[in-house]
């Protein structure tokens, strides 16, 4: 019998999908993930509820992923709006919040699922197949704790819980096997390593290659001992790296990079407001292509002080460094091999993690994290050293003070001349002087460009490192131990 030809052969029904999230990062994240799967296509994208009417309208998608809050206020409108124009519409909504009351006001303006974006990725696909075909989809605590007017509305279909959801064989992470570098800059923190440790080593444990990196910025509490202990402890995980002085966070965090050997690097802090098993959640979206990998906090446990200072980096990095609005800069992220080689290579004294990562690479990412209270202890920003931080991302990586001098000189010249119009002489020599005030920025553009390249001092002083016991990473066999040894970088 001959072979069908390709014209007849069956064809997949790919289902269009409208994904609506107010964050663009983790919208592009969702797309590039339904793209990828066969039977699925995002039809358009939106960040707000008129351009996802207007997409809704001009597309008809079969399902609507839609984040519960847009701006502020929760989805309910929109869901209600889009069902009134097609009741045959799907609704699957994604959330931060765990709350019941919220999965009960989602199912009642017509979702029929209702998932946390913490979930596994191939979680947030089951679920987009299981509301299609016409089921519920639920997380575990929204389907136990549902009230019973949601009750009424899910009786008689058939609900699945998102724990349900089995694949054939042992569930296998996506970066089950990468080597993967964690690195904790240490001050003050004796109270909190212990833990940290134990928890990172049992989460991640399972790791083709897990390498902790402890570095110890110059600690007074003993905190050195604690490092040494842990290595000692966790000899196949555990290094570190004792600095012969207090450096500041980013030049901590830069000597553990330049050690780091892993396929990924993930930083976070010693304080264990970041938990350990958080870190899946940026390697489970490292794992959908991107490089490098942000957290973000729907609530966060900082001072205030704290707050207003991460508002007014943020602020100065979109100024500065073209930063994405939306793109929160926090301390606990993940990269890649990739940008692992491009902070190698920075060699300036003052580094500023973020702006070398935001120079490395466009292909970012954010995913909701938890933020809790501090495990111990207390913490090490003063408002000096915070206001220390701002200028080292104003001056050292922007020539912007330099050109606001010269507008700010140009722009009193200017006002010179106009006021002293009625004499050309007076006006002569104001047009002078804003020549002057020109190329005196002029030159000081390029001492400024000359100055983040030239100062040559260190970035750290290594004074003691402890290294991981019989490692191999890429063919290289490294040293047990080396003691009593500086080494300037």
């Amino acid at each position: 019998m001959n072979a069908h030809p390709d014209y007849l052969a069956p064809q997949i029904s790919r289902k269009k999908v409208l994904v609506v999230d107010d964050h663009s990062v983790v919208r592009r994240g969702l797309v590039t993930l339904i793209n990828e799967q066969d039977d699925l296509d995002v039809v358009g994208d939106a960040g707000n509820d008129a351009d996802a009417l207007f997409l809704f309208r001009q597309n008809v998608p079969d399902l609507l992923l839609v984040d519960w809050s847009l701006k502020q206020r929760d989805s309910v409108g929109l869901i209600v709006s889009l069902l009134r124009e097609k009741p045959e519409l799907k609704v699957l909504v994604l959330s931060i919040h765990d709350e019941m009351t919220h999965a009960d006001l989602a199912l009642e303006a017509g979702a029929r699922g209702y998932i946390m974006k913490r979930e596994a990725a191939e979680k947030i696909v089951d679920g987009i197949r299981v509301v299609l075909r016409g089921d519920f989809f639920l997380s575990e605590r929204a389907l136990s704790g549902l009230r019973e007017t949601a009750l009424k509305r899910v009786s008689g279909g058939s609900v699945v819980g998102a724990g349900a959801i089995v694949s054939e064989g042992p569930h296998k992470e996506p970066f089950a096997g990468w080597a993967v570098s964690v690195v904790v800059p240490v001050f003050n923190s004796r109270e909190t390593l212990p833990r940290l440790c134990e928890q990172l080593v049992c989460e991640l444990g399972d790791l083709e290659q897990l390498q902790i990196i402890l570095v110890d910025d110059g600690s007074t509490d003993g905190s050195s001992q604690v490092c040494a202990e842990m290595h000692a402890r966790y000899p196949s995980h555990v290094e570190f790296l004792l600095l012969a002085r207090n450096f500041g966070e980013h030049n901590a965090v830069l000597a553990g990079v330049k050690h780091a050997t892993g396929d990924y690097c993930v930083v976070m802090d010693d304080d264990l407001q970041n938990p350990p098993q958080e870190v899946k959640m940026l390697l489970r979206q490292a794992a959908l292509g991107f490089d490098l990998v942000y957290s973000r906090y729907s609530k966060r446990h900082h001072p205030l002080y704290r707050r207003l200072g991460s508002m007014l980096q943020n602020w100065t990095a979109c100024l500065v460094l073209g930063k994405p609005r939306e793109l929160y800069l926090s301390s606990f992220k993940a990269f890649s091999a990739k940008v692992i080689r491009e902070v190698r290579s920075y060699n300036g004294p003052e580094p500023y993690l973020d702006a070398i990562l935001l120079r490395a690479t466009a292909n970012i990412a954010t995913v909701e994290c938890r933020h809790q209270a501090r495990g111990g202890g207390r913490s090490g920003y003063t408002w000096r050293k915070l206001i220390g931080l701002w200028l080292r991302l104003f001056l050292g990586f922007s020539v912007w003070p330099v050109r606001f001098v010269a507008l700010l000189g140009v722009g009193v010249c200017g006002c010179g001349a106009f006021l002293e119009s009625a004499n050309p002489a007076a006006s002569l020599v104001w047009l002078e002087r804003a020549c002057v005030v020109f190329l005196l920025a002029l030159i000081g553009e390029y001492v400024g460009r000359m100055h983040l390249v030239l100062n040559a001092a260190p970035q750290f002083v290594v004074k003691r490192r402890g290294l991981r016991a019989a490692v191999n990473l890429g063919g290289v066999r490294r040293e047990m131990e080396v003691d009593g040894r500086y080494e300037t970088i």
